[in-house]
């Protein structure tokens, strides 16, 4: 484990807690959004706390050995972070389903079994060296190893299946894209190198778990900053072709909402590029949040998803009854004030970019 390396990983570290300082800050009602950024920034943080301390080692101690498996701490500080983390797919796909209630809920069992092993490292301390798999089996009677075999199953096996979870029910609001199965592709990744770095850690698997670490926290918080909703798609947000292979279940919208949808389709105020949460709340006499609430009952992650949508249907309404206007006006009349954002949504959305699906309208009417 070289200075340079060390320095390099320092580096990503800071992008990543600059990241997420950026997602915590632009997140507003999107709370997938907000979680992931502090999630970023505090792996960024301990990561460069971590790397620091690392650099004084390997500089006084250029031939630092890694002896000790099944380390209490490493594990509790995996089990913490892959339990939150492995919440995103669930939170992805049923939008306002994670109330405080349920995520206390999913977060119980970690929650006990790190207060568990904290209460036994302050109280106790007693840890039992183990630099092999067959200390492991030798020294299994003792109280600590009971323990940490018990931290170390609980932490592979739990995580796995709130993963899983997402993936085998149908009773989800949004279909699953490439970015969610790539996520999920990242967190296997990280199981089998969290086994292998619990049991049989060398540097090699110490710098890969970091690295891998790292770049996992850099690459979502750049879909993040992309995507109101990186790891799945709103079925009106889905092409007419994958809507056929869409199985999961259809959101039951709060009273509300269709009470919004209503207004907005009718008065067309998100054509404003300024248009706020607020605003809407206030014509409805309702509050920010209840606002927030009856949206992602229909299974959209936010406001500014929501408002995404109703622009890409107004644009296409406006290219049908304003021919003459090219794109660039259509596109600011629809409330649209990014290129880029909005060509990326219609892309995804209809399947071709806006400038063929205008000229597609225009050669059927001739």
């Amino acid at each position: 484990m070289g200075i340079t390396y060390l320095s390099v990983e320092l580096a990503f570290d800071f992008i990543a807690f600059v990241l997420g300082i950026v997602l915590v800050h632009c997140a507003k009602d999107n709370y997938q959004r907000l979680y992931w950024g502090i999630i970023a920034s505090g792996v960024g943080l301990v990561f460069m706390w971590e790397n620091i301390g690392w650099l004084l080692i390997v500089t006084d101690t250029p031939s630092f050995q890694f002896t000790e498996l099944l380390s209490i701490e490493k594990m509790l500080k995996w089990y913490g972070l892959a339990s939150v983390v492995c919440l995103f797919p669930i939170a992805s796909l049923s939008p306002g389903y994670l109330n405080h209630f349920r995520i206390l809920t999913f977060l119980l069992p970690p929650i006990i079994i790190i207060t568990v092993g904290i209460c036994y490292i302050w109280f106790n301390g007693e840890i039992t060296p183990i630099h092999s798999l067959s200390d492991i089996i030798y020294n299994s009677g003792q109280l600590d190893v009971k323990l940490r075999i018990t931290i170390f199953l609980l932490s592979v096996f739990i995580p796995l299946i709130q993963l899983i979870y997402p993936l085998l029910s149908n009773k989800t609001y949004r279909k699953i894209n490439r970015n969610m199965y790539m996520f999920i592709g990242f967190l296997f990744l990280f199981l089998t190198i969290y086994v292998l770095f619990t049991l049989n850690i060398n540097e090699f698997i110490f710098n890969l778990f970091g690295i891998s670490a790292i770049t996992f926290a850099i690459l979502f918080s750049i879909q993040y900053l992309r995507y109101e909703n990186p790891f799945s798609d709103h079925v009106s947000m889905l092409q007419d072709s994958d809507k056929k292979t869409f199985h999961g279940q259809l959101p039951q919208p709060l009273p509300l909402f269709v009470t919004i949808d209503s207004f907005l389709k009718e008065t067309h105020p998100y054509t404003d590029s300024n248009y706020s949460i607020e605003q809407l709340a206030e014509s409805q006499g309702e509050k920010a949040r209840t606002v927030s609430d009856a949206i992602k009952s229909e299974g959209f992650t936010g406001f500014r998803e929501y408002m995404n949508s109703l622009r890409l249907e107004y644009f296409r309404q406006l290219a049908i009854s304003e021919p003459d206007k090219n794109i660039k006006e259509l596109m600011f009349l629809s409330g649209f004030t990014s290129r880029s954002t909005f060509y990326r949504n219609f892309l995804d959305k209809y399947g071709i970019s806006p400038t063929k699906y205008i000229d597609k309208q225009k050669g059927e009417k001739s």
